[in-house]
């Protein structure tokens, strides 16, 4: 499906602009805050708001972990034909799971618009759906704070061996295979299973 959006950001030029993507003017990425008027242009101030953001999504999600709903989604994630026979809506619950996550990703997608001010067709390909997945791989699934680390952990990864080699998807499967063999359940994950059982 991502394939699928992305050739149409490439072909459909009237209203994409193709690989040239779509660019913000500074204009519209002024905030009124009663009267003191906050610039995303100013480096200082995205530095904050993505903070800002940052902090309440990872508040909301280690409240909806802990929370009644977040137990259920991790008696399903374990045993979803028990939690059925317990009387549990388990469409209802992974339903419900997944407007959530679509609901934080793209809010995320608009926050990152309207913090650099452009948005490219690249941003549609296929990699950006397959290497978060690999990230939460690395970090943990069943983690809350697991995805964060994997994030944190590739960003640099890719961040390093891109200035270095253009084969630097080589390094991400050999991260991921190195993963599945010592951390099968993801490093944060595996962390936690042997240690500190403590972590969300």
């Amino acid at each position: 499906f991502s394939q699928v959006v992305y050739l149409t950001t490439l072909y459909f030029t009237t209203w994409t602009r193709g690989e040239e993507g779509l660019v913000l003017s500074p204009a519209l990425r002024r905030i009124d805050l009663g009267g003191t008027v906050v610039s995303l242009s100013d480096p200082a101030a995205r530095y904050v708001i993505a903070f800002v953001l940052f902090s309440a999504v990872l508040f909301l999600s280690l409240r909806l972990v802990r929370s009644p709903f977040g137990r259920t989604l991790a008696g399903i994630r374990e045993n979803e034909e028990r939690m059925r026979m317990l009387g549990y809506d388990t469409f209802r619950a992974k339903l419900a799971a997944v407007v959530l996550s679509g609901l934080f990703c793209a809010a995320s997608g608009a926050a990152y618009g309207l913090l650099f001010g452009y948005v490219g067709s690249g941003f549609a390909s296929i990699q950006y759906s397959i290497l978060p997945l690999l990230w939460v791989l690395v970090g943990g699934a069943a983690t809350t704070l697991g995805p964060l680390l994997g994030t944190l952990f590739m960003f640099y990864v890719v961040d390093y061996a891109s200035g270095v080699t253009t084969a630097w998807l080589v390094l991400v499967g050999a991260a991921l295979i190195l993963t599945v063999l010592f951390f099968p359940r993801g490093v944060l994950g595996s962390v936690r299973e042997r240690w500190l059982k403590w972590l969300p």
